[in-house]
């Protein structure tokens, strides 16, 4: 199987290049790691500026928490809320940096106003399942997409995930987006049991054999404050360093992280302790 090459407004993602940075910018005061809110203008710049020093590639932009209620109590959002924070926002996001952005959303009306204003990537983290609007939407404007395993049905194995993974790819060409816009995500956390999310860092490589790049989010996430007795997220970041490197050993190309500069170090370790090739071997097993 092609192993495909992801570009995001002149950023490449996948193959050989080396692991990008996804830094998140939540404007939602609901999210679960409350260090990861930003509530102002200057406090944005701030942010923004910091995140481009530190060496993020792409920055991911929120206006609704995914976090899973049963897991951090988190509120119901509607669409126009989101909007309205979306949109009360972005705009200065963009004309303060130069890096990528991309938005966080499973609504076709938010990623739309998100496109609009100057976003290069939607991150849906329903896998196109939310909305069925949203697969045409891409399609139509042109923008690359990351397909998560569906965080709706918190896919409770390694096995749901995967097949989550592809139903969402062969929707996304069903309606005319191209291999090289598809991004995938298998979704750690969302609800799942913490061995779950384990196991498929652990087997990340049966991700790779899909032949997409492959997005990996284990930040600050509730997996590592089971596995070190760390309630607080804000303990969490050893954790998170060490899990960053080993998804990127197993084949992770892009890492969604609220920590810029420690995963950007993490993440280069991982790369420089991948197996010559793990997606080769891979694509090898699949042929």
């Amino acid at each position: 199987m092609k192993h495909h090459t992801v570009d995001i407004g002149g950023l490449k993602v996948g193959a050989n290049f080396p692991p990008r940075i996804m830094s998140v910018i939540n404007l939602s005061p609901e999210s679960f790691y409350r260090d990861s809110i930003v509530d102002n203008g200057e406090q944005l710049v701030k942010v923004i500026n910091g995140m481009e020093q530190d060496g993020a590639d792409i920055i991911d932009v929120g206006g609704a928490s995914s976090a899973p209620r049963g897991v951090y109590g988190t509120p119901e959002v509607t669409a126009e809320v989101e909007l309205e924070r979306v949109t009360s926002n972005l705009e200065h996001i963009v004309r303060n940096t130069k890096v990528r952005v991309s938005i966080d959303t499973v609504h076709s009306e938010v990623a739309e106003a998100a496109i609009d204003i100057g976003a290069s990537l939607v991150n849906d983290v329903s896998g196109l399942n939310r909305d069925n609007r949203m697969a045409k939407l891409v399609a139509d404007r042109g923008v690359p997409i990351v397909l998560m395993a569906d965080s709706g049905n918190s896919c409770q194995t390694l096995k749901a995930s995967f097949r989550s993974i592809e139903r969402s790819i062969r929707t996304a060409l069903s309606v005319g987006i191209p291999q090289e816009k598809i991004i995938i995500d298998p979704g750690i956390g969302f609800g799942k049991p913490s061995e779950v999310d384990l196991e498929i860092i652990r087997e990340l490589d049966r991700f790779c054999i899909l032949g997409h790049p492959v997005l990996v989010g284990v930040s600050r996430k509730a997996f590592i404050g089971d596995l070190l007795n760390q309630p607080d997220p804000s303990m969490r970041l050893l954790g998170t360093i060490a899990s960053t490197s080993i998804a990127v050993a197993n084949g992770a190309d892009l890492i969604r992280t609220h920590d810029v500069k420690e995963s950007k170090i993490a993440a280069k370790v991982g790369k420089a302790l991948r197996r010559v090739s793990a997606k080769s071997e891979s694509q090898e097993r699949a042929e």
